[in-house]
């Protein structure tokens, strides 16, 4: 009997061992992609800076300002959607090579990148630099998280099932939240006298140049036509959509609305910073957060009036170019 016993024990004790080996290994070969990917990430930003000549005589379009920022949540060591911060760098530099006056936020580490990349059109760039305290919707970090670890956000929420960022990592939402306010910002700064604001994100494409023109004079007539309304990619038809869906989209693994671009008149924009603010505030009361393109969703069915969702893919509104 004492046999068969340590037997078992030995047996399981192998079992342990081989287990937590095979563990290891796994762990070790993350953590070499992850250096490798950082490595290719940093590789990418140095050679945008060996090739990057600047700006030559203006030719672009001049009539609005687009709005972007870049703040660093610490994606490069997150264990699921991954992005290092030089990712977000490359990326961002397309936004940067567009011929237009531009305003962006950004921390201290990113202002030089940004300056050198913007020479030759400083007169036509207004760098912002802030930390992630700064943001507007800073105070509500502790309630963001609050909700997200209790029971009635995680119960029956398809994204926290799926660990997606969005349910998991608090500091996500809170800037993704935040784009709104910092078109606000702009329009009371308005250092171009502009009338009409463009939001993309600063990953907007995911470094994919075709998204953009090549010799970065960008002319949206598409966008401007419209300066009453808030302008912005619609997924799916929103009219199909009922009051239920609405109220718990937060908890759906599903997006109707692409928040990488929107734009829109002063008034627009401004009455849309309105209803997001009071969105934010019904969510915190009611123990519900979630990333902008549902706080966006919600906005749109308080007052659809004032945006004008274009039915479409992710990209569509960025072309035509002029």
């Amino acid at each position: 009997m004492k046999g068969s016993v340590l037997g078992r024990w030995t047996l399981r004790s192998r079992f342990c061992s081989v287990s937590l080996g095979l563990l290891l290994v796994v762990l070790l070969a993350l953590v070499l992609i992850h250096q490798y990917n950082s490595y290719l990430d940093a590789n990418k930003v140095q050679q945008i800076r060996d090739t990057w000549p600047g700006f030559e005589q203006e030719k672009g379009n001049y009539s609005f300002t687009v709005v972007t920022g870049l703040f660093d949540i610490g994606r490069g060591s997150w264990w699921t959607q991954t992005r290092s911060y030089n990712e977000y760098l490359s990326n961002l530099f397309q936004i940067l090579k567009l011929d237009v006056n531009i305003i962006i936020f950004i921390e201290p580490k990113g202002k030089d990148f940004v300056a050198w990349a913007r020479q030759g059109r400083e007169q036509r760039t207004k760098i912002i630099v802030q930390e992630i305290k700064d943001l507007e919707y800073f105070p509500l970090l502790g309630r963001i998280t609050e909700i997200m670890e209790s029971e009635q956000f995680q119960n029956g929420n398809e994204n926290y099932k799926k660990g997606k960022c969005e349910a998991v990592f608090p500091l996500y939402n809170l800037v993704t939240n935040s784009k709104i306010t910092l078109v606000h910002q702009a329009i009371s700064r308005n250092p171009f006298s502009s009338s009409y604001f463009i939001w993309l994100d600063g990953g907007y494409g995911h470094g994919n140049s075709s998204l953009f023109p090549k010799d970065g004079v960008w002319v949206p007539r598409h966008l401007l036509s419209h300066p009453d309304q808030v302008s912005f990619v619609a997924l799916r038809n929103l009219a199909d959509k009922k009051t239920a869906e609405v109220h718990n989209l937060y908890k759906a693994d599903i997006a109707w609305i692409a928040g990488g671009l929107f734009a829109g008149g002063t008034a627009a924009m401004e009455a849309f910073y309105a209803a997001h603010r009071s969105v934010m505030q019904d969510y915190m009361m009611e123990g519900k957060i979630d990333d902008d393109q549902t706080t966006f969703s919600d906005c749109y069915f308080r007052q659809p009036s004032n945006y004008r969702p274009v039915l479409g893919s992710w990209y569509d509104l960025m072309k035509p170019f002029t």
